[in-house]
């Protein structure tokens, strides 16, 4: 057995010798003598190449996946990163980063490509039935450049998107895996010249009802107010509302068809919030009897007791140092009143039981200050005059002003915490948050010229309340 495996070396180490240690693989002549790796020198079929190791470069700097610097590596890198200057392409290493190699070598990168716009955002409707676009404009533009299009996934990869190659991306539902309302796709352009290269920022794509939040995210809304019957979006922006259809009101601030309801802020629907009762004479028989609430008249969850002198009714606050309905009346915290450390349905804390939302439609819930806040930076918000007869509020286009609408918020004004009238219906906006502050809570408050997400108000105002999808 020795003597075999020692035959076996010596062939072997003959054979290195004849090929004068070249390798050559295709071809019937003799390897070049200047390669030691000779590649199909003279086979007649062109129509193949070599294909580099493909490796996801973290940085120019750093070694990764490879364990150290190498000098002299090459490999072809599939990542695409703004914040690394990493472009998808053959990369060689000089023993202490990473370099771009050019397909012409006396060509240099100078200077990067200049954004004037990056893809922006795209919407594509309710539905997902519309098409819309991204597109990137440039300074400098010339006929050089080229485009190649990126899809970003959430794992961070990218890949390419065949047969995207102009400054503009068409995209359409079902199209690029563009399949489930309310997730957020991400694209974005590699523009190249010979002396240039540049990545753009992240175009958005989504469709439903809602709109872009932060981290390119999308908070679903429920498609009308809470207490509202008509949910059409359409339907909304073109309704009128009427004196016949606000019962026994002969004002419109009472028709709750678009407008919905009026909550004090940590209250089930009872029967409080009804909007359609004017605060004329007959309201006065559904205001609480007392300014304020005996805790004699809560149950064990805080809510106001079934058949309690309260019950159903809206809870007057005008005395004392706060203003929440579910103080005791005319006195500040005591044994008798509770504190103000409950909360309505906040998601941080995990309590949902007293959220109205929930008590509707398990999936939905009471915003938090944060989502207004981002909702309102994220997103095009155009008022919407509704004159004389229509509904005014604001529309949210998260693709931009001259683009289709994705929410309707109607200026549903709000019912004073004192005498339970109605006030600036048609004019402002003013939306529960769940997020309590001391005695008070957030809202979204808006009129024709202004958008406000952080202001607070009295927990025994009402105020309109718009769900969202958990």
């Amino acid at each position: 057995m020795k003597k075999m495996i020692f035959l076996m070396l010596t062939l072997l180490i003959l054979s290195a010798a004849s090929m004068n240690a070249q390798v050559q693989i295709g071809g019937t002549a003799g390897p070049n003598s200047s390669a030691i790796l000779d590649l199909n020198p003279d086979a007649g079929d062109a129509s193949l190449g070599l294909t580099l190791p493909r490796v996801s470069l973290i940085d120019k700097d750093s070694p990764d996946p490879l364990p150290a610097h190498v000098r002299g590596m090459l490999v072809y890198n599939q990542t695409v990163s703004v914040g690394a200057d990493l472009i998808e392409g053959v990369y060689f290493n000089n023993g202490q980063k990473w370099f771009p190699l050019l397909t012409d070598a006396s060509a240099a990168i100078t200077q990067p490509v200049i954004f004037l716009r990056s893809p922006g955002s795209a919407w594509l409707g309710v539905d997902g039935g519309l098409k819309d676009t991204l597109f990137v404009e440039l300074a400098g533009k010339d006929p050089s450049m080229v485009y190649q299009w990126y899809q970003r996934h959430e794992d961070g990869s990218s890949t390419i998107v065949p047969g995207a190659e102009s400054d503009t991306l068409f995209v359409n539902q079902g199209q690029y895996g563009i399949d489930k309302e309310g997730t957020v796709y991400r694209f974005f352009c590699l523009v190249t010249s010979g002396t240039q290269y540049g990545i753009s920022g992240t175009g958005r794509v989504a469709y439903g009802e809602g709109g872009f939040i932060g981290n390119n995210g999308w908070l679903k809304l429920a498609p009308a107010n809470l207490g509202a019957t008509e949910d059409d979006l359409a339907a909304q922006l073109a309704y009128s509302p009427s004196s016949a259809n606000a019962g026994a009101a002969a004002d419109k601030a009472y028709d709750p068809t678009v407008y919905g309801n009026w909550y004090q802020w940590g209250r089930q629907a009872d029967g409080h919030e009804l909007r359609t009762t004017p605060a004329a004479d007959t309201y006065n028989a559904l205001l609480s009897a007392v300014d304020g609430l005996p805790t004699t008249e809560l149950d064990a969850s805080g809510q106001v007791l079934l058949g309690s002198a309260a019950s159903g009714k809206f809870i007057q606050r005008n005395g004392g140092t706060t203003f929440d309905w579910r103080q005791y009346p005319g006195g500040i915290n005591t044994a008798e009143s509770p504190d103000h450390s409950w909360t309505w349905g906040n998601p941080q804390d995990g309590i949902t039981g007293l959220d109205p939302c929930k008590a509707k439609n398990a999936s939905w819930r009471v915003p938090t200050q944060l989502e207004w806040a981002q909702l309102q930076a994220n997103n095009t918000w155009v008022w919407k005059d509704g004159g004389t007869n229509g509904i005014s509020g604001y529309e949210i286009k998260p693709a931009g002003k001259d683009k289709p609408t994705s929410l309707f918020l109607p200026a549903a004004g709000t019912r004073t915490r004192g005498g339970g009238a109605q006030a600036a219906v048609g004019a402002s906006g003013y939306y529960w948050s769940s997020t309590p502050t001391g005695a008070s809570a957030y809202y979204l408050n808006f009129n024709s010229t202004s958008v406000n997400a952080a202001p607070t108000n009295a927990r025994s105002t009402g105020l309109t309340v718009r769900c969202v999808a958990e």
